[in-house]
């Protein structure tokens, strides 16, 4: 049998550098206290030798870090945008505030502190903030949820940092983000729907809340509805409205006559109630996003504890990385929304 190569060390790394060996172990991870051209001449050296991290010690020392308990790392900031003296953020959706609290939760057990930042106050210009994030000693910002659709941020430098947004709402710059896989989600939706016996779907979304998922809610609708018969194929609630308003709701609804709803928003439930239906036994209803993980309404859970804690963990290895400023090719994470049974629907007979 023949006997396993020696592999290279990182000793042996320092010796041909002629560097200490924490320095060699600083430069392999890109720390920004070494200049670039100092990274980039040891990790060619490393390269040379065929030194090549141990997966097995790299595998233990993850775990040591997970059993112990976090001591501090550093700071990173949660950034909102919201107009000057509004609560935006905290008040437009509660999926928002699960964003924030899934994402302090991880940074906690990973030894990191989150700060919010606001970007627009009275008092606050792009580089102020910038001065007191650096001054704050902040590498890592995690972008909230934009008020609208399509912002863009001028006057902020992103080259000092490591970003990670929320969403699509940020158009400019592009950044890498995270958000739930919106077009995958209302596949599942569909045709948990169609499983459950309902035979015309109907989507009812304003305009914006559309642009928020990229118009992927509409895409995915518009794909499944290849698997219906023509005459179930419902048109979508096209109205151009920022968001959903009674009155059109309802011409289109009496219109079309959907054996259930999918839409946004709760207060659906209400308007055809006051038309004389009952909800589920005479129409379905099924939201794009549950308030309540399922406890009343039914549809899908977008998983937001989960999106906040990934987008941490996202920004923290680009961190690690020294990966920062604009990325040339932006990362895309998505992540899938549950189904949950609720008290809006029921099995059709």
């Amino acid at each position: 049998m023949s006997s396993s190569p020696i592999r290279a060390t990182q000793r042996e790394v320092a010796r041909k550098a002629g560097v200490a060996q924490a320095t060699v172990s600083m430069a392999l991870q890109n720390h920004p206290d070494l200049s670039r051209a100092t990274c980039e001449r040891i990790q060619r050296i490393a390269a040379e030798i065929g030194y090549a991290p141990d997966p097995f010690l790299s595998g233990l020392s993850a775990y040591r870090k997970q059993i112990r308990p976090a001591k501090y790392q550093a700071t990173i900031a949660w950034l909102t945008n919201d107009e000057p003296g509004s609560n935006w953020t905290w008040t437009m959706s509660p999926t928002f505030c699960s964003y924030f609290e899934g994402a302090k939760q991880r940074a906690a057990e990973l030894g990191y502190q989150i700060e919010e930042h606001r970007m627009r106050t009275a008092d606050m210009t792009p580089t102020r903030l910038e001065q007191v994030l650096k001054a704050r000693g902040v590498a890592g910002l995690l972008m909230a949820p934009q008020p609208h659709p399509g912002i863009k941020l001028d006057g902020f430098h992103f080259e000092t940092f490591s970003a990670v947004t929320i969403g699509y709402t940020l158009v400019s710059p592009q950044l890498h983000l995270i958000t739930l896989h919106a077009f995958r989600s209302i596949e599942l939706l569909m045709r948990r729907l169609l499983a459950m016996g309902y035979r015309r779907p109907g989507l009812a979304l304003g305009t914006e809340s559309d642009e928020r998922a990229d118009n992927n809610w509409s895409s995915g609708f518009w794909s499944e509805q290849r698997r219906l018969q023509a005459r179930n194929r419902l048109p979508m609630y096209a109205e151009q409205t920022r968001s959903l308003e009674r009155e059109p709701f309802l011409k289109w609804f009496r219109k079309h006559k959907p054996d259930v709803v999918l839409t946004m928003g709760a207060e659906v439930c209400q308007w055809l109630v006051e038309e004389g239906l009952r909800v589920p036994e005479d129409v379905g209803v099924a939201l794009l996003t549950v308030p309540d993980e399922g406890k009343y309404y039914s549809g899908l859970w977008e998983n937001p504890h989960i999106i906040g804690a990934r987008a941490i963990e996202f920004l923290i290895d680009l961190t690690h990385r020294n990966e920062r400023g604009v990325p040339k090719v932006p990362l895309c994470l998505l992540v899938m929304g549950t189904w949950v049974d609720g008290k809006t629907v029921r099995r059709q007979t």
